[in-house]
């Protein structure tokens, strides 16, 4: 940050793969790349064990024939055993990592998004940048395309590892391992990238405006945090419900392995009626409901084949949001003095 020399004019410097950086790009993957490297080494590791585990599940579905069990519910017919004993040496163990998928967000948020600006504003550095050929815009852009790029390969990388090593599990557990729970939903696909980014861009836009380093890291934290409890809140509504009902007060109108948002009791003409809680007393609940002219259920739920369209539409979401921060950021460069 002391060189006299425009940045511009900056020699580039190959990276380990021959690609040619220049001007402030190199310069912000010069700043960055133990961080960057770390969490490329972190991804190709994680990738390699997730491509070992599938394989050991893949095999172990094979040789105990389970894909004739696909679905069925741990506990009921003769599949029972089998799906708990693949439960125990399979899916337990990937649980945590799915869990621990939670926080990959918030890491790029607070690590990479939270100091990338309020450092150097913390500092003063970025004055020596702004003297030479280079104006806050210009130095925004790089800033921010850098660690954005490197966030979208680290997290994609990790997310399609994870969803690799789920999908044997969920496929076969079906109900037993419902795919809308936070985990996996937040531990594969391309949710964990767009809320990667949008993680990224809240540390950023705060470290903009705070400009102090560790003040910005812990408000991202809470803003992080807030963010993805309010996405999982709107989750459910972001696509249409499907409606299904079914004449009988005890069956569910959904599908197996369907995300029930809400449910209830019909009469006879299809018209949703209120729960009877004094049936739950009597010998027989079903009876009791059919006397009282509860005659049938509905249930307005995401179909297990919606996993996919829910992801892209949150992350689309995502991506709108990390968006609008870009450009208040921009604003506020634009706007007030850095």
């Amino acid at each position: 940050m002391s060189a006299t020399f425009p940045i511009s004019s900056r020699p580039s410097a190959p990276t380990r793969y021959g690609l040619r950086l220049r001007g402030l790009t190199w310069l912000v993957w010069r700043q960055n790349r133990l961080a960057f490297w770390a969490g490329l080494g972190v991804a190709a590791a994680v990738a390699v064990y997730a491509v070992v585990r599938h394989q050991e599940m893949a095999h172990a579905i094979a040789q105990g024939n389970l894909d004739a069990c696909r679905g069925t519910e741990i506990g009921a017919g003769a599949c029972s055993n089998k799906l708990m004993a693949f439960t125990q040496t399979y899916q337990f163990p990937m649980r945590r990592p799915l869990q621990v998928m939670l926080a990959l967000p918030l890491v790029f948020g607070v690590f990479l998004g939270g100091p990338q600006l309020a450092q150097e504003l913390e500092s003063g550095t970025y004055r020596t940048v702004c003297t030479q050929s280079v104006t806050r815009l210009r130095w925004f852009a790089a800033k921010l395309l850098v660690p954005v790029t490197v966030t979208v390969v680290i997290s994609g990388t990790i997310a399609a590892a994870m969803t690799w090593w789920w999908q044997p599990a969920g496929h076969l557990l079906g109900g037993s391992f419902p795919w809308w729970q936070w985990y996996p939903y937040d531990g594969i696909g391309p949710v964990v990238v767009g809320l990667s980014v949008l993680s990224l861009l809240l540390g950023v836009t705060v470290g903009l405006m705070v400009r102090r380093t560790v003040l910005a890291m812990g408000a991202t934290v809470v803003l992080s945090a807030g963010a993805m409890y309010l996405l999982a809140s709107l989750r459910g509504h972001l696509l249409p419900t499907t409606l299904a009902t079914v004449q009988q007060p005890t069956a569910s109108a959904a599908p197996s392995n369907a995300w029930v948002l809400s449910e209830g009791l019909t009469d006879a003409a299809g018209r949703r009626v209120p729960d009877l809680p004094s049936c739950y007393a009597a010998d027989d609940y079903a009876k009791c409901l059919v006397r009282h002219g509860r005659t049938g259920r509905w249930a307005e739920f995401h179909p297990a084949s919606q996993l996919w369209p829910l992801q892209w539409a949150q992350t689309g979401l995502c991506l709108l949001l990390a968006a609008a921060l870009a450009g208040l950021c921009v604003w506020w460069i634009h706007r007030r003095a850095v």
